[in-house]
């Protein structure tokens, strides 16, 4: 939760035995309180100062009052002065704010937010100026509450009012809230937002963040994009003031690894589907700047201990290693103590406890796809689950990774069905939906009685919430349509990224048709890299595609390593996921999630609930 101006501090009992009864008219003087506080004493002096007077005088001094009670939690007392306010619609213009504020604070501390939106929008306030002093206050108050309420866009317009003031306390604390609501939009979301912006602060805060996002992937095109920005809005907040995220790029560019060693295993397809999208991604930097790494590559296809060659890399001057691949040799890297150099492996060790300093683990971890992807099943509130895999020795982990995720959610796995070489699913399909003991209780019917014309049809079991998948394109094309010939066409189906082989084009899509999937945005989105990718190397399909994303992103990670130490927060978006560091050190991966839709895997924004999502 972003933060949130709060007036619900605990309350303290402090004896005001006549603090007032007191009109903008006629008001009586109130008895010292027990507890010695300055606060107190300083309310009690302003109602004083309003006995004698009338009118907005009066009305101001009690506003003045009543908001020093907030502060000690005297909610009842505060709302006693506000209620002897009369007419507050003829107060002047500043007042008039005020008064809506604190209106607004008493009904945030009896918990009643839709009272205090209505004070901080209603007519009162209709005619702010943007430069009164009380509405810094206001906007801040304002955006808290959209944002309670998930109205991003209320909540933006708020809180880029706000923060125009930046000698206000709350200056600093506004433009990051604001900053982060923007870039954590979605694109079509930002763009729906530029074109209901009807001010030059909302305007350039959201064009701000667009030229961001554009340039997300390389940080010298960032700079870039600032600095013309910044030519153009030449009057706004933040060209005097940028969020902290921003205001770091120069650093984090200044202090970027300068000589990279990348550890591949270049004789097998996994390390050369991985060593061409992270060139492709150096030569993208290229066009951009010349100011791009030394790259040093090292063959570990037959490597068994990675120490001689990490060796060798150190001593060469690299001041960043990224690799091994191998799961093996991370494993033994994660045993040390202590790396000399910060090390991007391009696996997930074993042990989850074991990780020296200098050490950052980032690969394609099947867990996270099998999590991710029931996050969208339970959101749904499915919870009875059957599960179709391969019967192979290969697949026991991911078949144990699904049943542990699921049941420890909370979930039943009501139906397991394994299958091996073949091309007829029918009897896989027909014990996973109990087919079969319904096609038994007909035989045990046809022997009971002395006839043979029955009419039957057969019933599939009716506990299965969803099925899901683990099977690669060519096994779920001919299984998807068997569930549908055993009267499962109803039941949602959810699979791993293996299920979609990155041809939208083919026809043979179709018969995935309805399944669910979470993937990488390489695969799902087409960008420029890609699509150039594509024209001048080798075909590539599934897994290799995935392979060269996460090559990609492991060279455009290569600047960003400590911010995403220092904040993680950070979500970068690359080629395989939405990528956040959290203090592990392993690089978790937010997919997107995808349905086949008329034979076409088409990317889907889901918002999944805060409860439910990774």
């Amino acid at each position: 939760m972003l933060p949130r101006r709060s007036l619900t501090a605990p309350l303290k009992i402090l004896s005001l035995t006549m603090l007032v009864a007191c009109s903008t008219s006629e008001i009586s003087g109130p008895q010292p309180p027990d507890e010695d506080s300055d606060t107190l004493r300083q309310a009690i002096s302003l109602i004083r100062e309003a006995e004698g007077t009338t009118g907005s005088t009066a009305a101001n001094y009690l506003i003045q009052a009543a908001k020093l009670l907030l502060t000690e939690s005297e909610f009842e007392r505060a709302g006693e002065l506000v209620e002897r306010i009369d007419r507050p619609a003829a107060l002047p213009s500043s007042l008039k704010v005020s008064y809506a504020l604190l209106q607004a604070d008493l009904a945030i501390s009896q918990n009643d937010r839709a009272a205090a939106l209505r004070w901080l929008t209603g007519n009162l306030v209709r005619d702010l100026d943007a430069d009164d002093a009380a509405a810094p206050e206001l906007y801040s108050t304002l955006g808290d509450l959209h944002l309670e309420n998930n109205s991003t866009a209320a909540a933006v317009a708020a809180y880029a009012l706000a923060a125009r003031t930046l000698n206000h306390p709350r200056s600093t604390q506004n433009i990051e809230t604001l900053w982060h609501l923007l870039t954590a939009l979605e694109k079509t979301e930002l763009e729906r937002l530029a074109e209901d912006a009807n001010s030059y602060e909302l305007r350039g805060w959201i064009e701000l963040a667009r030229v961001f996002l554009a340039g997300e992937s390389n940080i010298r095109s960032q700079l870039n994009a600032i600095e013309r920005w910044r030519s153009v809005w030449t009057s706004h907040t933040a060209s005097q003031t940028l969020p902290s995220d921003l205001a770091a790029l120069q650093s984090l560019w200044d202090d970027r690894p300068r000589k990279i060693a990348l550890l591949l295993p270049l004789q097998q397809p996994a390390g050369i589907a991985i060593q061409e999208g992270f060139f492709s991604a150096y030569y993208e930097s290229l066009q951009i700047s010349r100011d791009v790494p030394t790259v040093s590559t090292y063959d570990t296809s037959s490597v068994v201990n990675p120490e001689a060659v990490y060796q060798q890399a150190v001593e060469s001057g690299a001041d960043l290693i990224i690799g091994p691949l191998n799961k093996s040799l991370v494993n033994q890297l994660a045993k040390k103590e202590d790396l000399p150099v910060p090390t991007l492996a391009l696996n997930y060790a074993d042990s989850v406890e074991e990780s020296p300093r200098n050490l950052y683990q980032f690969g394609l971890a099947p867990a996270d796809e099998i999590s991710q992807i029931l996050n969208l099943a339970w959101a749904r509130n499915y919870r009875r689950a059957a599960l179709i895999a391969p019967e192979a020795a290969d697949y026991d982990r991911l078949r144990s990774a699904f049943a542990a995720n699921w049941q420890d959610r909370g979930g039943k796995i009501v139906s397991l069905a394994t299958y091996g070489e073949t091309n007829d699913y029918s009897t896989v399909i027909k014990n996973l939906m109990a087919i079969d003991a319904s096609e038994e209780r007909l035989e045990n019917l046809r022997s009971l009685l002395p006839r043979n014309n029955i009419e039957f049809i057969p019933r599939r079991r009716q506990d299965i919430d969803f099925i899901f998948l683990i099977a690669n394109p060519r096994q779920a094309r001919l299984i998807k349509p068997t569930l549908a010939f055993y009267f499962a066409a109803d039941v949602p189906v959810f699979a791993l990224p293996s299920v979609f082989d990155g041809l939208n084009g083919s026809t043979d899509n179709r018969d995935l048709e309805g399944i669910w999937f979470a993937d990488a945005p390489w695969l799902l989105e087409n960008g420029s890299l890609k699509q150039q990718i594509d024209g001048q190397l080798r075909a590539a399909q599934g897994s290799s595609q995935r392979l060269r994303a996460l090559g990609v992103d492991s060279f455009r990670l290569y600047p960003r390593l400590n911010q995403m130490t220092r904040r993680p927060d950070i979500a970068i978006a690359g080629a395989t996921g939405s990528l956040t560091l959290p203090e592990s050190g392993r690089i978790h991966r937010s997919l997107q999630f995808a349905q086949f839709r008329g034979g076409t895997a088409t990317r889907s924004e889901v918002r999944l609930p805060a409860s439910v999502s990774d």
